[in-house]
């Protein structure tokens, strides 16, 4: 039995693709964009800290390699520092996105994005260039709280998938872009580099800028603040030519009457026995997408294939690395409403431990062969794969969907702190695990995060509900009902209009019975 009582969960990528009008198509990728500088960034600062005009700048030079590098403690701070900035920046956008709205939100990040780049492309000293990382990181913070919150309040039920997980296809686009840069801007010997991909993150927050008034504000939103009228218009837009204005007005009177007793809660409530494993959920997705071992192969990418002997053609593998990602993205972006969150995540997630451990494996090797050394990079590219169809994506569909209407925002600024943590934890340490002086594991760290992504893949088969084809009030009705997580997929519910339908009813045989507002 389907679990949607309407049946929308079995209808085809065919039909699904028909509940998209041209303003919810541009508001997906829009919202999107947001995160464009921050894959990017990653994946510029991945590749230019293996550069020589780069480390000719900021580092100093190996007398045993003869070349410029980073030293460990450099790359350390410079790459983990900037999450800090990060935290803050989510920190601060679901009090803005909370009070103001989610449009002002956009504009709070545009305005990091423009400093944040200024000072790293003008940098005469490490500390300068990481500080302009770390307000640029910022953006990012706020990106991964804004985003999800109003693609989930803003996608039809059969889209809220697809729509979501545009977020980190956007993510690994700006990682190829920033790939395809660095490796035509390797070979430039002065600050000009360097300094050419990062100040082309300029373009993306112009882009943002100039188009956020074209933006429709959530309409959920605007229920909360009892702007009854331009949450009509808002949601008008928001759906196709086909739905009638009755229509949308009988989901905005649904949504107003689940939500009529409710406000915006506290902090409190976010860990009360109402919402507490929601909370959980919430935090286990994205601590799962940071803790299975993406930024030592998003991150320290090149400069592993460096490790490994390569030299120009690492910043080629890296390119190899982001293209299969993306295109396993867009497979992700058909399938996961389709297939459903859960497979995803427990196949790819399996196949994340399984290649890692396989790279751990090839570097006992004392002597690799070449061959081996190409398994080790073709394992690295097929982590890749599996992350993008399972954690990087469905980490922020799964936020956005179990997070209650009341505390939303705390919830998924309490996730998205939890994760952000995660990654300054595992971006500080994995310099040290992988060069020498320090532990000097190489490849070894594959054991380490290998074994991590099977205990993750066990969390998750246990605590990753399946919310394919719900609305949001039907996701209240699931936690409601003290079902397992593991069987939410199972349990059938009633849409919300079906529910305000009945309640109607029952208003209008016993008119003296309760009150619909």
């Amino acid at each position: 039995m389907p679990s949607p009582t309407d049946g929308q969960a079995d209808l085809s990528v065919q039909q699904r693709l028909k509940e998209l009008n041209w303003t919810l198509a541009f508001v997906m990728f829009y919202m999107a964009s947001c995160a464009f500088n921050f894959g990017y960034d990653v994946g510029n600062f991945g590749s230019v800290q293996g550069m020589q005009s780069f480390a000719r700048k900021f580092g100093e030079y190996n007398a045993t390699t003869g070349l410029y590098a980073l030293p460990a403690w450099l790359s350390s701070l410079m790459t983990s520092l900037p999450f800090l900035g990060k935290a803050l920046g989510a920190m601060s956008c679901g009090w803005v996105a909370e009070r103001f709205g989610r449009r002002m939100a956009i504009l709070g990040l545009v305005v990091l994005s423009y400093i944040g780049v200024l000072l790293q492309t003008t940098a005469t000293t490490a500390g300068q260039f990481t500080t302009g990382r770390f307000i640029s990181f910022g953006m990012t913070g706020m990106t991964i709280v804004v985003v999800p919150i109003y693609t989930s309040e803003t996608a039809p039920r059969v889209l809220r998938g697809m729509m979501t997980s545009t977020l980190q296809l956007v993510i690994i686009f700006g990682q190829l872009v920033a790939a395809l840069v660095t490796y035509g801007t390797q070979h430039i010997d002065s600050d000009m580099g360097w300094q050419i991909p990062v100040g082309l993150q300029f373009i993306a927050p112009t882009l943002i800028l100039s188009l956020l008034p074209l933006v429709p504000e959530s309409p959920r939103w605007l229920i909360s603040k009892d702007r009854i009228d331009e949450a009509k218009k808002s949601l008008r837009r928001l759906r196709k030519a086909t739905v009638s204005d009755a229509e949308v007005n009988h989901e905005i009177e649904a949504i107003r009457h689940a939500h009529s007793s409710e406000g915006k809660g506290s902090w409190g409530e976010v860990f009360n026995q109402q919402n507490r494993i929601r909370t959980l959920v919430a935090v286990i997705a994205m601590f799962g997408q940071q803790i299975t071992g993406q930024a030592f192969t998003s991150q320290y990418s090149v400069v592993f294939y460096q490790l490994q002997g390569f030299k120009s053609q690492a910043f080629l593998f890296n390119i190899f690395n982001n293209v299969v990602a993306v295109v396993c993205l867009i497979g992700t972006w058909f399938l996961v409403d389709q297939v459903g969150r859960r497979p995803l995540v427990l196949l790819g997630g399996t196949f994340m431990a399984l290649f890692l451990l396989l790279v751990g494996g090839m570097s006992t090797i004392p002597q690799p062969s070449q061959e081996q050394k190409n398994t080790m990079v073709a394992s690295f590219i097929l982590f890749g794969a599996g992350y993008a169809l399972s954690w990087a994506p469905i980490s922020y569909i799964v936020m956005g969907e179990v997070s209650a209407s009341r505390v939303k925002e705390k919830t998924s600024l309490f996730a998205s702190v939890i994760s952000i943590f995660t990654t300054f934890v595992t971006a500080f340490t994995i310099p040290y695990l992988l060069n020498a002086p320090y532990a000097n594991l190489g490849g070894k760290i594959g054991f380490i995060y290998g074994s991590i992504n099977v205990a993750m893949v066990v969390v998750a088969f246990f605590y990753i509900p399946e919310l394919k084809g719900r609305t949001l009030e039907e996701v209240d009705q699931l936690f409601a009902s003290g079902t397992p997580i593991r069987k939410m997929g199972k349990v059938q519910t009633v849409p919300v209009e079906n529910l305000y339908v009945e309640e109607v009813g029952k208003v209008l045989q016993d008119p003296d019975s309760q009150h619909i507002p």
